[in-house]
């Protein structure tokens, strides 16, 4: 490994072969890290990390900068940082592996489970509305463009006991399946349905029934017994939220972006959907249930933070992604706010990911831009 004390030369984690071995061309990787480094210097983002791998062997599993504001500590290619809305690909595959076990049917209303939704205005909204974020149920402020979005009166909403009681008395935005507005709310909605069907809850079985099978051991939502340096934070206010932060196994927000990781589990992550969904012998869903997952099942005029586009397309918990060089629906993944990312190519076996923590909004850098360049890298 790098000397971690050098902040300005990239620490290398362990591989399993060199991107040759598995047909990549490490020049890109080079063009990469350039991009990230300037992030980095840029003052865009405190540190990065990323992880690449190909038929399921890691070639790539590097960081670079600080990973806390406040001192010179190296961020690691072993460093947690919360994955966001990246949790929302493992609420998915919780979901679906209840599917396939016959304890929920996506065409079946929520109501089925959460007698609240059995509403004259909830009572025909489904799974699989949910997973695609077509249910009409609240969007995640500015995801419309809305000027001065209200993000702290919703997420505070989410923390209050009566939440789910509080979803149900808003107004849908739109009827079921009638268009697509990004709702963490809705996998909020989904975490519950699992705690229901599962009589536990939500952190506990998915860390038994979809982490330890899929060996993600780098990934949790339960945060004790984790020494705070062993995070990566971006400001005072970021590191109380994990030195106080309760447990959140009962948190309606851990289904919807509460889960922490690293590049390596993230790119593990995007090794089981390439592989079927069955990695070392070990299944976690069934290679149908993936081929639904990286099905586009919506194709609709829709709002995203501010763009406007006639063509969004979206799978089960997964987004499909847009780029001019890729073929609609083969590339799929998931980014995550404060900035994380996992993408996966069913076709080539490539996986990545990358941790940029930052305090600033979506930029194409964080995400479109990392992904176009290591996508060119295949040989």
């Amino acid at each position: 490994m790098t000397n971690p004390a050098d902040h300005s030369s990239w620490i290398h984690g362990s591989v399993d072969c060199t991107p040759e071995m598995v047909g990549y061309d490490p020049s890109r990787m080079a063009r990469l890290e350039e991009i990230f480094e300037g992030l980095v210097r840029g003052g865009k983002a405190q540190c990065a990390a990323y992880c690449l791998s190909r038929h399921g062997k890691v070639f790539a599993d590097r960081s670079f900068g600080p990973r806390h504001h406040d001192d010179t500590s190296p961020m690691l290619p072993s460093t947690w940082r919360q994955i966001a809305s990246v949790t929302k690909v493992l609420t998915s595959i919780g979901v679906l592996k209840l599917v396939e076990e016959g304890r929920l049917l996506m065409e079946f209303p929520v109501s089925k489970v959460l007698s609240e939704f059995d509403t004259p205005a909830l009572g025909k909204i489904t799974l699989q509305h949910l997973l695609t974020h077509t249910s009409g149920i609240v969007p995640d402020p500015g995801s419309d463009g809305e000027a001065n979005p209200d993000h702290e009166g919703i997420w505070n909403m989410m923390s209050t006991p009566d939440w789910l009681a509080t979803v149900v008395a808003m107004k849908p935005t739109t009827a079921p399946g009638e268009a697509w507005r990004y709702s963490s709310v809705g996998f909020a909605i989904l975490g519950e349905v699992i705690s229901r069907v599962v009589d536990e809850p939500y952190a506990i079985w998915m860390a038994r029934e979809v982490l330890a099978p899929a060996g993600l051991r780098q990934t949790f939502w339960d945060i004790a017994g984790k020494p705070i340096e062993g995070f990566a934070f971006v400001s005072d206010k970021n590191r109380r939220f994990i030195e106080d932060r309760p447990s959140l196994l009962h948190h309606p927000r851990v289904a919807m972006g509460g889960a922490f990781s690293t590049c390596r589990d993230l790119a593990r992550l995007g090794q089981l959907l390439v592989a079927g969904g069955t990695l070392d012998g070990e299944r976690v869903i069934g290679r149908r249930t993936v081929e639904a997952m990286t099905r586009i099942h919506v194709d609709v005029a829709a709002p995203h933070w501010g763009d406007k586009f006639t063509d969004w397309k979206y799978g089960l918990g997964l987004e499909p992604a847009r780029h001019p060089l890729v073929e609609p629906g083969s590339v799929w993944g998931h980014e995550g706010s404060g900035r994380s990312a996992m993408w996966f190519d069913r076709e080539s076996g490539l996986a990545m990911s990358w941790i940029l923590p930052t305090t600033l909004d979506w930029d194409p850098d964080f995400g479109w831009t990392p992904r176009a360049v290591v996508l060119s890298g295949l040989m």
